[in-house]
């Protein structure tokens, strides 16, 4: 690769963020070309098609029946009742408010978070005051203490690492015998072959699911917790009577109801995420974990790597607990997947 050894004039650009910001980062790469090509979210590139929207949609608030909609396609895409699915204006939204509303069952005694994983998770759970143990994925698990709630995400992000669902029934088991939970996130499960959904209803399992990475359209934010615990119903009474937007209802209705679109879409992603894999291993760096999603990488040079790339317009995403590390979504078309590889010549 070329220009490994130039100066690191971008070493303090704000980032990494979990994708995005793309005006921002112009600025700091005034030369790169455009349009920027963001590979840093693990979103979707291939969005869901959308059938035309009425413009009395963007008129007025969702009718409960829509919202109803919307929950009914959200159970039967992931195989629960409707009864324990909540929608919230993205997961998000849902992971910082879970901690503050599951006080009114019980007192968490430890929060113990598998990671490296998404920041959400920690943010959420420190910013209601608690403190983290972390524990690597990998790691023997502990028997968990009274009233421990444990996060692990499956597929993990950034690396891939997937329990099986016997382990995660296990551990809803260990927990809720001890009046715990574990929080199970499948924000990239939608295309894995099995769902903790399956083991629900259990009072000690609550999962989140994400909807806009799936399905490429991230900025409806739309979000689920599944669960058979009550915290879910009294959340859902804070939200209020208009969790998400009309249109939402509708797109993420039909969206989620196409089985066919997700069935098909799950082959491509696998062609083209070995296609990626391909294209950046023959440039030096060495895969070490992923999903049909995005893939991580390690690599010596990874911050040098980081704005190479940045000057060529294209944002990966990079983190401050691993300056070895990178981790590419899948590019949008061949063309972008031929500037990717331009850049990493």
């Amino acid at each position: 690769m070329t220009g490994l050894h130039e100066k690191a004039d971008h070493s303090m650009t704000p980032w990494p963020v979990h994708g995005g910001r793309l005006s921002e980062l112009a600025r700091f790469f005034p030369e790169a070309p455009t349009p920027w090509v963001d590979l840093s979210t693990g979103i979707n590139p291939h969005a869901h098609p959308q059938a035309s929207l009425e413009p009395s949609l963007m008129q007025r608030l969702p009718d409960p029946l829509e919202e109803q909609a919307l929950r009914f396609a959200a159970a039967e895409a992931y195989g629960v009742s409707p009864d324990h699915v909540l929608v919230g204006a993205g997961t998000q939204m849902l992971i910082g408010l879970l901690p503050v509303f599951l006080q009114r069952y019980f007192t968490p005694s430890v929060i113990r978070i598998l990671g490296p994983t998404y920041s959400g998770h920690e943010a959420a759970w420190r910013e209601a005051g608690f403190e983290i143990d972390h524990v690597p994925h990998g790691a023997a698990l502990a028997m968990p203490a009274k009233h421990m709630v444990s996060v692990v995400c499956s597929p993990n992000n950034p690396t891939g690492h997937r329990l099986t669902l016997g382990e995660i029934g296990s551990l809803a088991e260990s927990h809720a015998r001890l009046g715990g939970m574990i929080v199970v996130d499948e924000a990239f499960a939608d295309f894995s072959p099995e769902s903790a959904a399956s083991l629900l209803p259990h009072p000690g399992l609550i999962i989140c699911r994400s909807f806009g990475k799936a399905y490429g359209l991230a900025g409806l934010r739309i979000g689920f917790l599944l669960g058979s615990h009550p915290v879910l119903h009294a959340m859902r009474a804070a939200i209020g009577p208009w969790p998400v937007s009309t249109p939402a209802c509708h797109i993420g209705r039909d969206a989620l109801c196409d089985r066919d679109w997700r069935m098909a879409m799950a082959p491509r992603l696998e062609r083209e995420m070995t296609a990626l894999r391909k294209v950046v291993t023959q440039a030096g760096l060495e895969c070490v974990g992923g999903t049909s999603l995005f893939s991580l990488y390690r690599s010596p040079h990874a911050q040098k790597i980081w704005e190479i790339l940045a000057r060529a317009g294209l944002l990966v995403r990079r983190f401050d607990w691993d300056d070895t590390l990178l981790r590419f979504g899948l590019p949008p078309d061949e063309a972008s997947l031929k500037r990717l590889a331009k850049a990493l010549e």
